[in-house]
């Protein structure tokens, strides 16, 4: 029953909703470059509410999104012209513990939940792209790829095994 509260009262709201529908532009984007025959293979990727417009964009269009810590769209389908199944086959949110922008609406079937290391407090540092793709680095590993100085240095992270004669401080000056 919330899922159909939420409809009424965007359909009380739709004139303003009109103003501030980014998702629209980047749908018919996508749809453009799909129908201009030069793409066969496009993903929408966005953080924060960049995330959102993914998620609802490939919701609408079929195309596969990737929202990283984004607000979810379950209970605001109906809002955006949506199926709960689009979201459950074209989404996936990656959501960062303590992060209260993924909090805003459900999710649907395809997210992951990731550790958020950081100060108890500090939630707000939960909704960091850095740190949550250091951590994506940090849990799934970087494979033959240098880790992100960054990611030891900002945000506290191990550093790697040294292989060769090159320090990870070396290795990071030079980058």
């Amino acid at each position: 029953i919330l899922d159909e509260l939420v409809w009424l009262v965007t359909v009380m709201d739709s004139p303003g909703m009109a103003d501030v529908s980014y998702y629209e532009e980047v749908s018919a984007f996508a749809n453009y470059l799909l129908d201009s025959g030069n793409y066969t293979n496009l993903v929408l990727v966005g953080h924060s509410l960049g995330g959102g417009i993914a998620l609802i964009s490939g919701a609408q269009t079929g195309l596969t999104s990737i929202g990283i810590s984004a607000p979810n769209a379950l209970l605001s389908r109906h809002t955006f012209g949506i199926t709960e199944q689009a979201l459950k086959t074209h989404t996936f949110n990656v959501i960062p513990n303590r992060d209260p922008v993924p909090k805003i609406d459900d999710v649907s079937d395809l997210y992951q939940r990731i550790e958020c290391r950081t100060e108890p407090n500090n939630f707000l540092g939960c909704h960091d792209s850095g740190r949550t793709l250091c951590e994506l680095q940090y849990m799934c590993g970087s494979g033959d790829r240098p880790v992100i100085c960054s990611c030891v240095q900002k945000f506290g992270y191990p550093k790697p095994t040294q292989i060769g004669n090159r320090t990870f401080e070396e290795a990071c000056i030079e980058a």
